[in-house]
């Protein structure tokens, strides 16, 4: 399932399981399912990540 970080300065978008109680990036405990727009920018990031890492390696 895609999280997303609720904390005011981080928004970390990011893939867990039921048992995820924390964000990893900032460490805070404000969690929540991340919404369709959400999920669909996620994935998108990923994509983009993982075209750049092909072109360079």
């Amino acid at each position: 399932m895609i999280y997303a970080c609720q904390t005011k300065c981080c928004h970390f978008l990011f893939l867990g399981s039921e048992r995820t109680a924390a964000c990893p990036d900032c460490g805070k405990k404000r969690i929540r399912p991340a919404t369709r727009e959400e999920r669909a920018a996620y994935f998108r990031q990923r994509t983009e990540a993982l075209a750049g890492a092909r072109r360079s390696g």
